[in-house]
């Protein structure tokens, strides 16, 4: 869900990673705030997920129409 290797090219220095901030605010004590993004961060990467299945699932059965 979240890569935090990977996305080392795709942010500039002044932006922060969802990932990094639960982290920092868990560090921080802010436990309640620290689960709440972490949980709009799986409901994010499943309703992603979810998108892409139907899409993916729509654009098979429209090319295998002729089948």
């Amino acid at each position: 869900m979240t890569t935090v290797s990977a996305v080392i090219f795709l942010y500039t220095p002044d932006s922060v990673l969802a990932a990094v901030a639960v982290l920092n605010m868990d560090d921080a004590g802010d436990t309640a705030a620290a689960a709440a993004m972490a949980t709009l961060i799986v409901a994010s990467s499943a309703a992603v997920c979810l998108l892409f299945m139907l899409l993916s699932q729509g654009l098979l059965r429209h090319s295998q129409r002729w089948r």
